[in-house]
């Protein structure tokens, strides 16, 4: 299945503008949007690579044409509604028609934006060495279906070498489905002109970090 988020080397439906203003919010109603989702994120069973999974789910002309912000405000209002924290006809309204659930005291700005500043670690203890060393040659899967996974489809059934080792870190793919399952973590160097026909005779080296499941021994 094709996953709408996952466009590199694809044409989509315009160039991407590359001197784009960095400004991180264009307008007052994106950093609004930001810490409603910031404030939204002590949910036990939102995790980060749910949120993503959510998120590459929202249909083509929606994904490719909504501001950015606004797309996020989409996936925090589907995952309210799968969790049974607010219905359709809430989110619409603006107005909640039944006691709101439980998660404690509502955060403020000051909350937000001491969350936001916290280091996410994603790192874990190792159960067992790698399997690959830096210089290994590597040939990832393809991995099928619509479920959430960090191996970009470009980067599926091609072969590249281990640039350096990253240490343990959970699985996205796992997290996605709420377990906790941790793997070595890898750089991957590929040639461009193994990824992708047109950049043959080029040599540009693409970098992607890639967990140890993504690979198949040939």
């Amino acid at each position: 299945m094709t996953r709408i988020h996952d466009v590199g080397g694809k044409r989509t439906t315009k160039p991407i503008d590359v001197a784009e203003d960095e400004t991180p919010f264009k307008a007052d109603w994106e950093g609004r949007a930001w810490g409603i989702n910031e404030a939204l994120e002590g949910h036990p069973g939102w995790t980060l690579d749910w949120w993503r999974y959510v998120r590459e789910l929202i249909p083509a002309e929606d994904y490719l044409t909504r501001p950015y912000f606004d797309q996020w405000m989409q996936v925090y209002a589907a995952m309210m509604v799968d969790s049974d924290v607010a219905s359709v006809a809430e989110i619409a309204s603006g107005k909640a028609q039944r006691p709101k659930p439980n998660f404690g005291q509502p955060m403020g700005a000051g909350d937000v934006a001491r969350i936001s500043r916290i280091a996410r670690d994603f790192r874990r203890p190792a159960t067992q060495p790698p399997i690959f060393a830096v210089g290994d040659a590597v040939h990832t899967k393809t991995i099928g279906g619509n479920a959430h996974t960090r191996l970009p489809g470009y980067a599926m059934d091609k072969t590249g070498t281990v640039h350096a080792l990253r240490g343990n870190h959970l699985l996205p793919d796992a997290g996605a489905r709420g377990e906790e399952v941790a793997e070595p973590l890898y750089t991957i160097a590929f040639k461009a002109a193994d990824l992708w026909p047109e950049a043959k005779g080029r040599r540009d080296t693409v970098f992607v970090d890639l967990w140890e499941s993504y690979f198949e021994r040939r």
